[in-house]
């Protein structure tokens, strides 16, 4: 029995939901369609992996979606000049720059990390509209980009692997790590981890750098399957990072979660969105009822929070 307890209570209700759009939902168990979610779920499985990181650390990141957008966009840019693996490479360290600029202002001059990434989100966005003249930027005929979403490994697309890679590596690196071990004192206690000795201003630079690094594998991905400069390329990916952390249960008061909570949140996500476009409903009601989904999952977790502290308090 305990170690079912131990088991996210999140995970039973994305099996649950599984099971319910696999029966009830058209098209929902086809082999083709399952491939498609897992493609969409390994995108978002990124993001909301080092969205997870800075969560921990008492942050936020709102410029992520901003982020993939300057990726896309700069590759695109220099692959005519420099080829596409170097393209690549130096979109990747401009959304590194992005997250250095996020973490340098929100762990060592101690600004609140809402206003920063929200402040980066909105300049970032600004540069991609300024840089491609506010429409998308198509790739050269001679450079094929979708050469990583259409390749495969072990019958598995590489996008997937992607997923699979970063998830293994935020799940051992705050599990089995200094690295992690620091972040879930620091979000628990950042006084006392302070004076534990825990260098608190760079371990908080360098959780926003893996996520940075994680957002920039999620830009490759989407440029791959676009095939274009996009300066308004997935907006609302912060927005579902974080709607995925906190479906999974990852308490956004920071001291809390991992990697497997990212990805029972993103699973959930991903099957409720998927059976609401297959199932032909509006656009409006679609969102209304993830909208629901989302405020129903937080506010179980939060009950269930507040039900184990009833029972600490009465053994106490």
């Amino acid at each position: 029995m305990r170690r079912f307890e131990r088991v996210p209570p999140a995970l039973w209700i994305g099996v649950a939901l599984f099971v319910i759009c696999w029966i009830e939902v058209p098209r929902f168990g086809s082999a083709s369609n399952l491939a498609n979610v897992s493609r969409v779920a390994s995108i978002l499985l990124l993001a909301a992996l080092g969205q997870t990181v800075v969560i921990i650390v008492r942050g936020i990141d709102f410029s992520i979606g901003s982020a993939v957008a300057l990726f896309s966009v700069i590759s695109v840019m220099t692959a005519p000049h420099y080829g596409m693996a170097c393209a690549f490479a130096i979109a990747t360290l401009a959304v590194l720059a992005v997250g250095l600029v996020n973490g340098v202002f929100v762990g060592v001059l101690q600004a609140p990390p809402f206003l920063v990434t929200l402040g980066s989100m909105i300049a970032v966005h600004g540069l991609c509209g300024a840089m491609v003249g506010g429409v998308p930027l198509d790739s050269p005929a001679d450079i094929d980009f979708s050469g990583l979403v259409q390749a495969s490994c072990l019958g598995l697309p590489v996008p997937l692997w992607m997923a699979v890679g970063g998830f293994a590596t935020i799940g051992i690196a705050l599990r089995f790590t200094r690295f992690g071990r620091e972040c879930f004192a620091l979000g628990s206690n950042d006084t006392a981890a302070r004076l534990a000795g825990i260098p608190v201003r760079y371990r908080v630079v360098s959780a926003y750098l893996l996520n940075a690094l994680l957002v920039a594998a999620a830009g490759a991905i989407l440029t791959s399957r676009l095939g274009s400069g996009q300066p308004n390329l997935y907006p609302g990916m912060p927005f579902e990072a974080i709607a995925a952390c906190a479906i999974g249960g990852v308490p956004l008061s920071g001291g809390k979660g991992g990697a497997i909570h990212a990805l029972i949140g993103v699973l959930i996500l991903t099957i409720v969105v998927n059976a609401l476009v297959l199932l032909n409903l509006p656009t409006l009601v679609q969102n209304m009822l993830l909208g629901v989904v989302i405020v129903g999952a937080v506010l179980g977790r939060q009950r269930q929070m507040d039900g184990r502290r009833v029972g600490v308090a009465a053994i106490g």
